[in-house]
């Protein structure tokens, strides 16, 4: 097994596809990827991007540019072979009607009759200049020669076998190709001489297919263009060309007519002959470029091919525009490629060290250092995750300094012990928060089991609404607390019983860290009783009577884990009523957790129907619109709140009395000293949120818990 990994291998037996060694280079490649540096991997990837892109754009534009071409060089070919037609067409119409406009001259009649030798080379000179023919010959009224204009020693031969001389014997003027030589190609016509009603002799005037010709169409055109000729065993030679003449062409033309692609229709007509609709296609290689091209025959007078014409376009040339195009989008490319470089390297570098930097700090956080600085502050991804980080490290900063009030405890306590916070007895200038009724039931033992489900633990504490147990729920397996409520707080009230139902409900719709979890309402023989989140830590008010007021940053740290939970109830239509001390849980890792939640307002209505001269609950944390029973908001728990942290930061209440009717009248009217002139540590920031959330004017004061925490976060920097 180790020599097959070794040598990469597959251990696949016969028949079966290797797909270990496959598995291996795509592990390979992954850990190679994963082992580059972001830079690389964002240049990487943005080279691939790009890279494709312009591979994908140059092969499509390739192909649109050949097909492009294509398209082009057929248009031009078809226009080059109607252009032929078109040029081959007027010479001869126009060498036809000068031949017939100079047979027609009696003046000629006398000579041609008369026969004479010099008379008849005179005749054709002359009438090579009225037709502007290359030559012309003359023969008599039976086909036999009698001059030729370039050639005065010609013998006199009967041509009447030509059709081009027959047709026009018979009177009638005819038209066709012809060849001289061996590759030589011109057009010619024949007209004959009637004297009277007598064909006395025929006129035949030639003009030579040559390389003005083809010149003339390629400057026209931009297409190039052979003439050929084919000898009587077919083989062709050129006979005029705008290409240069070598063993290709020649071994091009051999092809062409062998195939076949030279032949046309039989037609007459040398114009017709050459028309588009005659013409076939043919491609070559000639000089290392790659030509497409169109052939027609042309014919005699008789229909004989005696050899034709291609017109020829490069397809080199049809691509140049494109292929410039594409060298230039190639370099644009490269170009692009070198700015996605630069670019990509500055993005990385951008990405990569705000990245590290923010791994740093969350390293030297989880070995206990919170103190490393975050210096980001973009508005992209990277600085929302910056905003994050730099927020948790400092809730961690804040309770790490809460954790270090709670290591400072005395070394016996609840805490210690275990257990949370019991809503204990707590005498405060004469006010009583929270005391036990004389009346209270008597306590439930241990091992006691309410509602044949929850096995009574252990007493935790005694409160003004009733008692809390440590109990275990046999059905979930699991440690909770529950509260019996006193018989005749309910009974004080006829509609005390479904009102505490209602605000169950609405408790039970909290679900936050910061907010003990309230479970559910039961009864059991005839008490009923309140299911809640168990949790163990040391109550606020506990740390707040160890006698030295909280540091600013662990009191910050209360606040704002006080503000997460009071803006999740408030979102829920959930009022609490009754922050205090008593009812803020610290855990020993200093999460702060909100107790009492869906119990407030029965307290409030029971503290109404109490005996004279002692106040039950807590009015010292009552906002002024909640003592004089108007209607009430969210707004009132931000009031307690700004108790709890005046408290906190003095060790003091913002308002002190020794009745309950002086501390009435002075939280109705007097104004508190701020924070930070009763403890000269306090940040004058953080005394300024503190007023701002006791303000007496409940228009004054932050307009939601989430405010108050947005305050509060503006004050850490001054800490």
């Amino acid at each position: 097994m180790e020599s097959s990994v070794a040598s990469g291998k597959s251990s696949a037996t016969p028949g079966q596809p290797p797909t270990r060694g496959g598995a291996r280079e795509t592990s390979r490649a992954s850990a190679w990827w994963a082992g580059l540096s972001l830079t690389w991997r964002v240049f990487l990837t943005v080279v691939a991007v790009v890279a494709t892109v312009l591979a994908a754009a140059l092969l499509l534009f390739g192909m649109a540019a050949a097909r492009t071409a294509d398209v082009t060089s057929a248009r031009a070919l078809d226009r080059t072979t109607r252009l032929v037609g078109a040029l081959l067409a007027g010479r001869e119409h126009a060498l036809m009607r000068g031949a017939q406009v100079f047979v027609q001259n009696p003046s000629s009649w006398p000579l041609l009759l008369e026969k004479q030798p010099g008379d008849m080379l005179d005749l054709a000179h002359e009438a090579v200049q009225r037709t502007g023919a290359s030559w012309v010959q003359i023969t008599d009224a039976s086909g036999v020669r009698l001059a030729k204009s370039d050639e005065p020693t010609a013998p006199a031969v009967s041509l009447s076998s030509s059709a081009l001389i027959s047709g026009a014997l018979d009177g009638a003027p005819t038209s066709g190709a012809g060849v001289s030589g061996d590759s030589v190609l011109f057009q010619a016509v024949a007209v004959p001489f009637i004297v009277g009603s007598t064909v006395a002799g025929v006129l035949m005037a030639a003009q030579v297919v040559g390389s003005a010709l083809a010149a003339e169409i390629k400057e026209t055109t931009a297409s190039d263009v052979v003439y050929y000729v084919t000898d009587t065993l077919g083989v062709p030679r050129v006979a005029a060309s705008t290409l240069e003449r070598d063993a290709a062409l020649d071994e091009f033309l051999r092809r062409f007519v062998a195939q076949g692609e030279g032949s046309a229709p039989n037609d007459s007509s040398l114009a017709e002959s050459a028309a588009p609709g005659s013409a076939a296609r043919a491609e070559v290689e000639l000089g290392g470029e790659h030509y497409v091209g169109r052939g027609a025959a042309l014919r005699s007078a008789g229909g004989e091919v005696l050899g034709g014409f291609i017109a020829l376009r490069s397809r080199e040339a049809e691509l140049a525009p494109y292929v410039a195009l594409r060298r230039w989008i190639a370099v644009a490319g490269l170009l692009g490629l070198a700015v996605a470089f630069v670019l990509s390297y500055f993005t990385a570098r951008s990405v990569a060290r705000p990245v590290l930097a923010l791994a740093e700090a969350t390293r030297r956080a989880a070995e206990g250092d919170y103190s490393a600085p975050v210096e980001v502050r973009t508005g992209d991804e990277v600085g929302a995750l910056a905003t994050a980080v730099r927020t948790m490290l400092a809730d961690l900063r804040e309770k790490e300094s809460l954790v270090a009030v709670l290591r400072a405890a005395p070394a016996v306590s609840r805490a210690a012990l275990g257990v949370p916070a019991a809503l204990a007895a707590v005498p405060s200038g004469g006010v009583v928060d929270d005391q036990p009724p004389l009346d209270a039931p008597e306590p439930i033992g241990p091992g006691r089991v309410m509602a044949r489900r929850y096995e009574i633990t252990d007493q935790i504490g005694i409160g003004g609404s009733g008692v809390v147990y440590r109990a275990f729920d046999r059905e979930l397996g699991e440690v909770i607390a529950v509260k019996t409520v006193r018989p005749d707080v309910l009974a004080m009230d006829g509609s005390a019983l479904e009102r505490l139902k209602s605000e169950i409900r609405l408790a039970r719709r909290i679900s936050h860290r910061n907010v003990v979890r309230t479970h559910d309402l039961g009864e059991a023989d005839g008490v009923y009783f309140i299911t809640m989140e168990y949790v163990t830590g040391t109550s606020l008010r506990e740390l707040i009577e160890r006698g030295a007021p909280l540091p600013p940053p662990a009191v910050v740290a209360i606040a704002k884990q006080l503000c997460r939970a009071l803006e999740v109830a408030h979102e829920q239509g959930v009022i609490h009523r009754d922050i205090k001390p008593q009812n803020l849980m610290v855990q020993p890792d200093g999460t702060l957790k909100v107790m009492d939640f869906g119990v407030a307002r029965l307290l409030e209505r029971a503290s109404q129907l109490t005996s004279a001269g002692m106040v039950v609950g807590t009015p010292a944390y009552m906002a002024p619109e909640q003592l004089l029973d108007d209607p009430v908001d969210g707004r009132v728990d931000l009031y307690a709140a700004g108790v709890v942290l005046y408290e906190c930061l003095t060790g003091q209440r913002p308002v002190e009395a020794t009745t309950p009717a002086a501390l009435l009248g002075k939280l109705l009217t007097a104004t508190p000293r701020p924070p930070h002139e009763v403890n000269r540590a306090v940040p004058v920031a953080l005394s300024e949120v503190v007023m701002a959330a006791l303000a007496r004017d409940v228009g004054d004061r932050p307009a939601t818990a989430g405010d108050l925490y947005d305050m509060l976060v503006r004050v850490e920097d001054q800490l």
